[in-house]
């Protein structure tokens, strides 16, 4: 398994009784259609949803979604001029998404903020956004405590 520190670390370090941290684990059928829908989709992604699934995790700290979704999903085109190809897979709870830009590097995450509508590059891959996310440091701790 891709995910087994990350499954661990959240299995030790969320509240078991809070229903926000439920989460879905993608089907085949559903991975399958993302990968025909989406070629270039990054496989780290898919063995996410395969593995931890999607949902919110850390009581509403990061949700990521089993499908992808744009500005026109959500009915705010008319508010942001953003460029073609990038989809989102998350959000911070707070307005922001993130995503992954079909046209340049899909393997790198872009943040879409909705404050100034601009798209920032990450220069991480999604196992490395995703860990941040869930509030680990580089040596596997918990930065909450």
């Amino acid at each position: 398994m891709k995910y087994s520190f990350e499954k661990d670390f959240l299995d030790r370090n969320e509240d078991k009784t809070d229903f926000t941290n439920h989460r879905d684990k993608a089907t085949e059928v559903e991975l399958k259609k993302l990968k025909e829908e989406y070629p270039k989709i990054p496989t780290e992604f898919l063995e996410y949803l395969s593995e931890i699934g999607s949902g919110s995790f850390r009581e509403c700290q990061f949700q990521v979604q089993k499908h992808l979704f744009d500005l026109d999903d959500l009915g705010l085109t008319e508010n942001y001029d953003l460029k073609k190809g990038i989809k989102f897979f998350g959000d911070n709870y707070a307005g922001d998404f993130s995503g992954f830009d079909f046209n340049n590097n899909p393997t790198l995450i872009v943040e879409f903020w909705h404050e100034d509508g601009t798209i920032y590059e990450t220069n991480k891959t999604f196992k490395e956004y995703i860990r941040e996310q869930m509030l680990i440091d580089e040596n596997g701790e918990d930065k909450r405590e």
